[in-house]
């Protein structure tokens, strides 16, 4: 018996094939009431979508947005323009995310939020009158907790990073866990045992604690005790205590907050610094490469995948999806290191 077809659906209910179709992909345009019929009844007649089909529509809607692209924004959430353009790190995401939605047929559009006058509700509005109909948000640097007060329901959404922030949408990050173990694997197989993570306590509360949690799990020693620290406010003063009473051969931190610190001290006392954010302006520290444009892309495949299939407001089950960093080793470093 052959698969029942949309045509099959709309003449067993009396109504077009456009609305079943449109039903099927969960369309704004028809009543729940009518939807749920259309499902019913295609689960009773046995229709199942034609994936090659889907592929062609596909690639059907990338050929006219080929010739007038549709518009998606890149928001910012806490940081102003000025600030996004001195941080390579930010710099990199977002060629990332433009570099895939040219790809796919889109092009790419910044935000800020921190703007002056700026508002959730007030950019939710320019959005919608422009007709850009998803966006993706950047990480909320500054805090694990909050909420963001956009008009979610009118638009396809994608954040950056993790945290305690509401509401849950989908969600892409960087795997912190996997970067912290890395990191660690390396530095065992350079022999190193007393390595030490200092790090502030916000930003590792926002990844769910995997970095402290990684550290603790995959360290040479088996009770790494005081050789972790994480303050809510790290300063000088408290970061050379440390170093002075536990002595830690190797420091990891989660940026480059230690580097002038560091750098400051005799090179006799000076441990080796290891990096969980590499930057390229900072070639001579190694550590992990986040690919910061690869999780850019990642952003935009998952928002063009919910803009396709018609898939709007905040999702009854948020999608987290991980991108996994590169070790950087410092410039001229041996065999040995590079292992």
């Amino acid at each position: 018996m052959p698969a029942a077809t949309l045509n099959d659906i709309a003449r067993a209910l009396g109504v077009s094939k456009m609305t079943v179709s449109r039903a099927l992909r969960g369309g704004r345009h028809v009543s729940a009431e009518m939807r749920e019929k259309i499902e019913h009844a295609a689960q009773e007649l046995g229709y199942q979508p034609d994936p090659d089909m889907a592929t062609w529509m596909t690639r059907l809607r990338r050929g006219r947005k080929a010739a007038a692209p549709r518009t998606l924004a890149f928001i910012w959430a806490e940081r102003e323009a000025a600030e996004t353009g001195r941080s390579s790190w930010s710099r990199q995401l977002l060629l990332g995310a433009q570099r895939q939605a040219q790809k796919l047929g889109f092009q790419l559009e910044e935000f800020h939020l921190a703007a002056r006058g700026m508002t959730g509700r007030r950019l939710s509005g320019i959005l919608e009158a422009r007709g850009i109909p998803g966006f993706i948000l950047s990480p909320l640097v500054s805090r694990s907790r909050g909420h963001v007060s956009m008009q979610w329901d009118k638009f396809s959404g994608v954040v950056i990073g993790l945290g305690y922030a509401r509401p849950q949408m989908h969600r892409v990050h960087h795997h912190h866990y996997l970067g912290m173990m890395t990191a660690l694997r390396m530095l065992r197989k350079q022999g190193h045992k007393r390595v030490g993570f200092y790090c502030g306590s916000t930003i590792n509360e926002r990844m769910f604690r995997a970095w402290s949690a990684s550290f603790l799990a995959h360290h040479p020693l088996p009770a790494p005790g005081g050789l972790l620290v994480l303050r809510k406010s790290p300063s000088r003063a408290d970061f050379l205590d440390w170093l002075k009473n536990e002595k830690p051969e190797v420091v990891i931190d989660s940026g480059h907050v230690v580097m002038d610190w560091l750098r400051a001290l005799p090179a006799a006392r000076r441990p080796r610094h290891v990096t969980l954010a590499w930057r390229a302006d900072y070639p001579d520290v190694p550590g992990i490469d986040q690919q910061a444009d690869a999780l850019g892309a990642a952003a935009v495949d998952l928002l063009v995948a919910q803009y396709q299939q018609n898939e709007r407001g905040i999702p009854a089950v948020p999608k987290i999806i991980m991108t996994e960093g590169l070790w950087r080793p410092a410039p001229g470093a041996g065999k040995r290191a590079q292992a």
